[in-house]
């Protein structure tokens, strides 16, 4: 495992603290607090306005759910001290993720952290450690917010598209690396412009932290080159769409469940039925894991984007994939990767509905459906119906819908966040409507 600075943080370098919260458009939003200011928030944390969790992502307008009311009130940010982060130690300027808690220090019922937090509490109940990790797809550019340019012309996985952004590459590393975030490797994707950055597996929340701040990071280094990014589904039109892959793994007394050399599918029965899980309400989840008005737009075949709802051991084109480890490195290495995520996701609620579906594959034991082993776009549509292989909602209300009736993301997640999340990607899906593809593209571009 990287070394993590965090663990031997000086709260006396820091000169100025960051505190982000995830919001339902998955934007980060963020309090700056100076030096002064900085220990006391550990303690009482910072000012939130309560229209923090229903913005929209499109224009920021303030929209409204049934148990939320946007306007009266005041929340606290607590700066969670063990994810702190120092980013620039010659400026001084640290990071921290935050939880929401209302006045009295009670866990707001919005907070996403927050959710996500009693979802892992109760795979520890079950007797399970769960781990999560990311891969983060994003388009890179040079040129202007108003006239961008696709900053390497590829080929995909090229050294040539590397040597074109070395510069702007080993600064990434080095300052991802320093500020304690578990990077594994940075890439160039496939497409024109892209790069991917893969984190390390870690306990889920701390896993969404180290994806935050990524993210916060990579768009600052960029900043420095005369560069921007993107983390929208689809930053420009004639390249790559972007995901966010999360990986997850589970550990009970016998190992990694995951990797069983004596099964068929080289799983424990535990395995089988968490991956199960998953598959049962990967429909229902789909709007968690990519919310915005080009998430689905995303999830075309033949692109690697997981676009049908099926699994398959090493499958790029499933929405599940099984990933066995190298051999020898099996009980270490083997893992799950859901990859129709992207990073318009709040992204702790989407591993949070992952983890509680993989939880209830496991507790109930659910039987695993036969694995695809091909592409499932080449398969006909009879033959993926008799092969239980399923395409996701048409359009994002519809994959609202979903979620909005469904009781076990209610029980999972609580109430007021399905309705706060509900609420804001409704109001966006409505502003978009009638908008052409381009001008949605542009409208997401910056956002993300």
């Amino acid at each position: 495992m990287t070394s993590n600075p965090k663990a031997d943080l000086d709260l006396q370098q820091v000169r100025a603290l960051v505190i982000s919260c995830l919001d339902n458009a998955g934007v980060s939003r963020v309090k700056v607090l100076p030096a002064t200011k900085v220990e006391d928030a550990f303690h009482n944390g910072c000012g939130v306005s309560v229209s923090v969790g229903v913005l929209l992502a499109a224009d920021d307008h303030v929209t409204r759910s049934s148990g939320i009311d946007p306007i009266v009130g005041d929340l606290r940010g607590m700066p969670d001290r063990s994810g702190v982060a120092v980013i620039d130690k010659a400026s001084g300027l640290a990071w921290a993720p935050a939880d929401l808690v209302d006045l009295h220090g009670a866990p707001y019922p919005t907070c996403q952290r927050t959710a996500l937090k009693r979802v892992v509490a109760e795979w520890a109940a079950a007797g399970l450690e769960v781990s999560a990790g990311f891969e983060l797809e994003f388009t890179v550019f040079s040129g202007t917010q108003d006239a961008p340019v696709l900053a390497h012309s590829g080929p995909g996985y090229g050294a040539a598209a590397f040597l074109q952004l070395e510069a702007w590459n080993l600064d990434v590393l080095a300052s991802l690396v320093e500020a304690g975030v578990p990077v594994e490797q940075i890439h160039p994707e496939y497409g024109r412009g892209q790069v991917e950055i893969a984190l390390a597996p870690r306990n889920p929340v701390q896993a969404v932290d180290d994806y935050l701040l990524a993210r916060f990071i990579v768009a600052r280094v960029s900043r420095r080159h005369g560069l921007l990014v993107s983390y929208a589904p689809i930053a420009d039109s004639t390249t790559a769409t972007n995901g966010c892959h999360i990986h997850f793994s589970a550990r009970n007394v016998d190992g990694n469940v995951f990797y069983d050399a004596a099964a068929v599918t080289q799983m424990s029965p535990a395995g089988e039925s968490m991956i199960a899980g998953v598959l049962a309400r990967l429909a229902e989840s789909s709007s968690l894991l990519g919310g915005s008005a080009l998430s689905l737009a995303r999830l075309q075949p033949q692109q690697w984007a997981g676009s049908f709802i099926c699994w398959g051991t090493g499958n790029r084109e499933a929405a599940v994939r099984f990933v066995p480890g190298l051999k020898g490195y099996e009980d270490k290495q083997s893992n799950v990767e859901v990859k129709c995520c992207d990073g318009s996701a709040n992204q702790y609620l989407a591993v949070a509905a992952i983890l509680a579906s993989a939880l209830e594959g496991f507790r109930e034991q659910q039987q695993l459906p036969a694995e695809v082993t091909v592409d499932p776009g080449t398969l006909s549509e009879a033959e993926r119906e008799r092969a239980d292989i399923r395409a996701f909602a048409p359009d994002m209300l519809t994959a609202l819908d979903g979620l909005d009736g469904s009781s076990f993301l209610r029980t999972a997640l609580g109430h007021d966040v399905v309705d706060s999340y509900v609420a804001v990607r409704r109001g966006e899906a409505g502003r978009f409507a009638r908008l052409d593809r381009e001008a949605v593209i542009a409208a997401l571009r910056w956002r993300y």
